[in-house]
């Protein structure tokens, strides 16, 4: 375990939250504070009492400039501060990127919305739905083929090990289906993990799904899948397609599966809280910059990266740009557009509105209806607002996901900055 105070699953389960010291000195405008005076009091508010070591936020204001606050150090006690380049685990943020590359393969027409998975991993040609996977794995075939559309929106009728213990989720524990970095998982209770995209697919295929597919939303390993979707699409090795069709030509830097030599010190440190007193419990074993400095044969597409909020700025501003990355077109417009639009069934809800390529979406009604965006299990999120035309980031380091509130007081501090009301 992490810490014995803390529940795994609610540990890495970095989804509902999108219902969604002193100042760091470093390469910004010198009034970067001055723009978003309100989100800089809360950053230095909460650095300041001790409760996290450092943050930092990103936001793309209206005007299109893009404004860079920070508090906090990478450690406490540590002399680096936090700056917009500082590293972090960003977790499930992997899935929007995710998401973005099979959107590209779309724009490309080597991928349908609406295609087979069976096309590209034949592995799934005969697969099998749990009748009840509360009592036991007693299983029948589906009677209609999982999608991308529904990889995209967690309505394959696959599962986490993170979200529950039924006889499925127990399958996938034993199969060592669990595509996150680190060793946050003890050896006695989960079998040897798995190696590669390949090797997790052809395990996957002999366990029945949670789910008729299409039918319901369960939060999973989707996007995971939808790697060796794209891996098989595009005839690249999947982190060589995103790397060249996104991190490359955006100028994401800063986002990789594997932290660099010479790297350790920028990323920042995490902490574990309990979730109750939200009582700091101490450093969390497993994930610090020598398990990240590991070798990668795994690519988790739903997991795996590590990132900045100036990176992943830049690649929430190219969505909201229509596909834009300052003067080079990454994607048609129409792409762009339908990465962050809903996508999923009507009658379906995902955390209670709609779903696009890898983050929810805000439906008509609810108080940010048109939002996507998505967050990841150490406290990351990321979120567009097409309709007031900005977009955000902030990054912290703590487990379990929301032990510490703070996106709850920064979004409303970014809102009030951009003189943003919206219905209670």
């Amino acid at each position: 375990m992490i810490q014995p105070n803390i529940n795994r699953r609610a540990l890495l389960l970095g989804a509902a939250g999108l219902g969604l010291s002193a100042c760091a000195t470093g390469p910004f405008p010198s009034d970067s504070a001055a723009q978003l005076p309100q989100t800089q009091a809360v950053l230095d508010r909460w650095t300041g009492e001790g409760i996290i070591p450092g943050v930092s936020v990103g936001v793309r204001v209206p005007d299109g400039d893009e404004v860079f606050l920070q508090a906090g150090h990478t450690d406490f006690g540590a002399a680096r501060a936090v700056d917009a380049d500082s590293l972090f685990r960003i977790y499930s943020m992997t899935k929007p990127i995710t998401g973005a590359a099979a959107a590209l393969l779309i724009e490309d027409g080597r991928l349908g919305l609406d295609q087979p998975v069976s096309d590209l991993i034949p592995e799934f040609s005969n697969l099998t739905v749990a009748i009840d996977p509360t009592t036991g794995l007693e299983a029948r075939p589906v009677t209609r083929p999982m999608t991308v559309r529904h990889l995209l929106t967690h309505t394959s009728g696959l599962t986490y090990t993170i979200t529950g213990d039924n006889a499925v989720q127990q399958v996938y524990r034993r199969a060592g289906i669990f595509p996150f970095t680190g060793h946050l998982v003890p050896a006695e209770i989960d079998g040897p993990r798995v190696r590669n995209l390949d090797e997790m697919a052809a395990r996957l295929a002999d366990i029945p799904l949670m789910a008729e597919p299409g039918s319901a939303y369960n939060y999973s390993i989707s996007l995971d899948v939808l790697g060796l979707v794209i891996q098989r699409a595009s005839g690249m090795a999947f982190p060589t397609f995103v790397q060249q069709r996104l991190f490359d030509p955006i100028g994401m830097d800063d986002t990789v599966w594997r932290l660099r030599p010479g790297d350790a010190d920028r990323l920042v440190q995490v902490y574990g809280f309990d979730p109750e007193t939200r009582a700091r419990l101490g450093v969390v074993p497993g994930v610090g910059a020598a398990d990240f400095s590991s070798e990668v044969t795994l690519y988790a597409g739903g997991a795996g990266l590590i990132s900045s909020s100036r990176d992943y700025l830049a690649f929430l501003s190219t969505l909201l740009d229509d596909g834009r990355a300052r003067s080079r077109t990454i994607m048609r417009p129409e792409t762009a557009r339908l990465i962050r639009s809903d996508i999923l069934a009507s009658e379906i809800q995902a955390w209670g509105s709609g779903h696009g390529f890898g983050g929810w979406v805000a439906r008509p009604g609810h108080r940010r209806q048109g939002e996507f965006g998505w967050s990841g299990a150490a406290g990351t999120q990321g979120w567009i607002d097409p309709e007031r035309n900005f977009a955000a980031t902030m990054m912290i380091q703590v487990f379990p996901f929301q032990a510490v509130p703070i996106i709850a007081e920064v979004r409303a501090a970014i809102d009030a900055d951009l003189g943003i009301t919206r219905p209670a």
